[in-house]
């Protein structure tokens, strides 16, 4: 109960109070109740005695629903049609119409109207002469309570519009309400905690978890996946992220942004430590590929346009965060204006995460003020990542050691590295 009651505290603090009016806000204003429960039932339809000329009007609707059904009965049961039906009081309905089904082999028996077939075309249903004034006045009653029923809508609307303001405030009331009761169960199933928000322009996550893959661990295998702990602040801006892929570089960037969203939004944080969240207005995010054949956009032309967008809004109040900086064209340009982006970031004062394999930008990270370098640790005798992120240490790509981990031929692998020592080298 605690944990729910205050998953939204930090965010409620900073809104108007959720009840104003008290526990009267939570009491749906009378008029209206009554009219309801008068007017509709548990089903959301009309009630059939919802006025008492509509009353009236369904009594006289069954009345003409019984001549009709005993006029079928009637005629099912004269000496021409013996033996025909297997239940001779077995009436069928085509819209609000009674009929009877006979096969067509018989159909031309019963001097009536054709109104469809059943049987998948096999049988023939009949509207019988005698039972067609019945069923006139059947359909006729059915437009009389069809215009009652619309009027008692128009009816209950206007007493609706008339407390729209107060059921208004209801329903935002209930909305927060359930909101915090969703939070609560969430924070109790991740184990989480409150975060600290703070005014200055920092973050602190320690031993925090992305949310998806918690639960995706617990209900596999019962363990939990390795906790991620990173600090952003005025002096270390931006983090520069490097090493190999597969390692976890994309989801360091995706939990670091989706915890400060849930933060700003109330709700706990799943982490062994504590956590803090500082002021930030947008979260501005460049993951994945933006090539389009329809917009004519390659990779590196897709990731331009996301940029723009960023550096046309990125302030001191933004956290960007950006996966696989400068790739899709030439290396050497890539990683020259990946430099110059960081740049721009740094002298706005913007916080973040930059994923690269351009070894360049490991030493810009590290002869930079306010850039700090980072990676994703990785087993060398096990050839595995162990998604563990170092900070103050630059990474390796290791993208020989993984293709051979992962099946291409090793003498294939062996002339690639072989190319890797010449290009080093300055020779092809």
């Amino acid at each position: 109960v605690m944990r729910t009651a205050g998953a939204l505290v930090p965010y409620v603090e900073q809104r108007p109070a959720l009840c104003p009016g008290g526990a009267s806000a939570l009491v749906p204003p009378a008029p209206v109740l009554e009219r309801i429960d008068q007017t509709l039932a548990d089903s959301g339809r009309l009630r059939e005695d919802a006025s008492a000329p509509l009353a009236a009007l369904h009594q006289e609707q069954r009345r003409h629903i019984d001549d009709a059904a005993a006029m079928v009965r009637q005629r099912m049961r004269q000496p021409d049609l013996a033996g025909v039906f297997e239940n001779p009081d077995k009436v069928h309905w085509h819209s609000q119409r009674a009929v009877v089904s006979l096969h067509r082999d018989v159909a031309e028996r019963v001097t009536g109207v054709r109104r469809g077939s059943a049987m998948g075309g096999r049988d023939i249903l009949i509207e019988p002469i005698e039972a067609v004034g019945a069923n006139n006045h059947i359909e006729a009653v059915a437009g009389r309570i069809s215009a009652e029923e619309h009027k008692l809508l128009r009816e209950v609307t206007g007493l609706v519009r008339e407390h729209q303001e107060m059921i208004q405030g209801l329903l935002s009331t209930l909305t927060w309400l359930d909101l915090a009761f969703a939070a609560g169960h969430l924070s109790a199933h991740l184990n989480a905690t409150p975060p600290q928000l703070v005014d200055e322009l920092r973050i602190e996550l320690n031993d925090a978890y992305h949310p998806l893959l918690l639960l995706q661990f617990a209900e596999a295998t019962g363990a939990r996946p390795i906790p991620l702990s990173v600090h952003l602040d005025g002096d270390e801006r931006i983090m520069v992220v490097t090493g190999p892929n597969t390692g976890g570089k994309t989801v360091v960037l995706k939990t670091l942004g989706l915890l400060c969203t849930m933060a700003h939004c109330g709700l706990h944080l799943p982490a062994e430590g504590d956590c803090t969240i500082g002021d930030y207005r947008r979260v501005m995010v460049d993951v994945g590929d933006h090539q389009s054949l329809y917009h004519h956009l390659s990779t590196f032309a897709g990731h331009v346009e996301v940029l723009k967008r960023i550096l046309a809004t990125a302030d001191r109040h933004t956290l960007v965060l950006l996966d696989e900086l400068g790739t899709g064209t030439d290396p050497e340009e890539g990683a020259a204006l990946a430099m110059s982006v960081m740049d721009e970031l740094v002298e706005r004062e913007v916080q973040g995460i930059v994923n690269t394999h351009l070894s360049p930008l490991k030493e810009y990270a590290a002869g930079k003020d306010h850039i700090v370098n980072a990676s994703m640790q990785f087993d060398q005798e096990l050839l595995k990542p162990t998604y563990r992120l170092r900070i103050g240490v630059p990474g390796e790509s290791l993208g020989l050691i993984i293709a051979e981990k992962n099946g291409l031929p090793h003498d294939l692998v062996e002339r690639a590295r072989a190319y890797l020592l010449r290009l080093a080298g300055g020779q092809v």
